[in-house]
């Protein structure tokens, strides 16, 4: 089996488990106080919660994702919620939207599923000029999760184990964290016109993800986390997730 269809089963499979409800919050990203009036354009957009929150800020929503129950449950969320959402099957890698269409993509752990080089270029068409492209995606960087990762369930482009003894991870068989030369591929396709961001540090709580569902251990490591980050900020380039801002030049 091709890796795209394992990937929709697995993703069928997954979003199958997701049921309507009242969404609430905000879309927070860097450098757009507002969505009011934005094309904005949710990539992957799993169990709709994203696009509401768009939608809800007064943005004109189009999402897709290469999961057909990824995009009936995104619908179902926008219905629920009292918002208009245009969701659509759709392959990253080559996507069915006009050059120039839109002024935000959205994204969150995404771009570690996909081919950097083929979705990168197809962001830098899509999107108009001066647009960005932001994303909450997990990190290859740091080099001791980098080797434990690596031992245990696998290397980049391989068949990913799913267990290590008794440490389980979770996601798909294909999937593999962004690695740092995804991100330098990203980067040379939007000229150089990128931005990383950690908004915090994370490296114990990734532990609680494949050691146990210990609500009390999750908290636990994720505070621990949080009291590392503060102390020493140095450390947060080194966290287990990111976020990367993608700009298109105007000229």
């Amino acid at each position: 089996m091709h890796i795209t269809e394992r990937e929709r089963c697995f993703f069928d499979a997954l979003w199958q488990q997701t049921r309507p409800h009242m969404v609430e919050g905000r879309l927070e990203i860097p450098c757009v106080p507002s969505l009011e009036g934005k094309r904005v354009l949710i990539c992957s957009c799993g169990s709709g919660v994203e696009p509401v929150l768009a939608a809800r800020a007064g943005a004109r929503v189009f999402a897709f994702d290469i999961s057909e129950t990824a995009v009936e449950k995104a619908r179902e969320m926008a219905d629920h919620n009292g918002v208009a959402v245009d969701a659509q099957v759709m392959d990253f890698h080559a996507l069915q939207y006009e050059d120039n269409s839109f002024d935000i993509m959205y994204g969150s752990a995404i771009l570690h599923h996909v081919d950097v080089a083929l979705a990168g270029r197809e962001m830098l068409r899509c999107l108009k000029p001066g647009g960005i492209a932001y994303f909450h995606e997990n990190s290859d960087r740091n080099p001791i999760l980098r080797f434990l990762r690596r031992v245990m369930f696998g290397r980049p482009n391989g068949y990913q184990k799913q267990q290590f003894l008794f440490l389980k991870r979770t996601g798909d068989s294909d999937e593999y964290p962004l690695t740092e030369h995804e991100v330098r591929q990203l980067e040379s396709i939007f000229n150089g016109h990128m931005r990383r961001y950690n908004s915090r540090f994370e490296f114990f709580h990734l532990l609680s993800r494949i050691m146990s569902d210990n609500k009390l251990l999750s908290s636990l490591l994720w505070n621990a986390d949080t009291l590392i980050g503060r102390l020493f900020p140095c450390l947060k380039p080194y966290s287990f997730t990111q976020q990367i801002l993608l700009e298109k030049p105007c000229d």
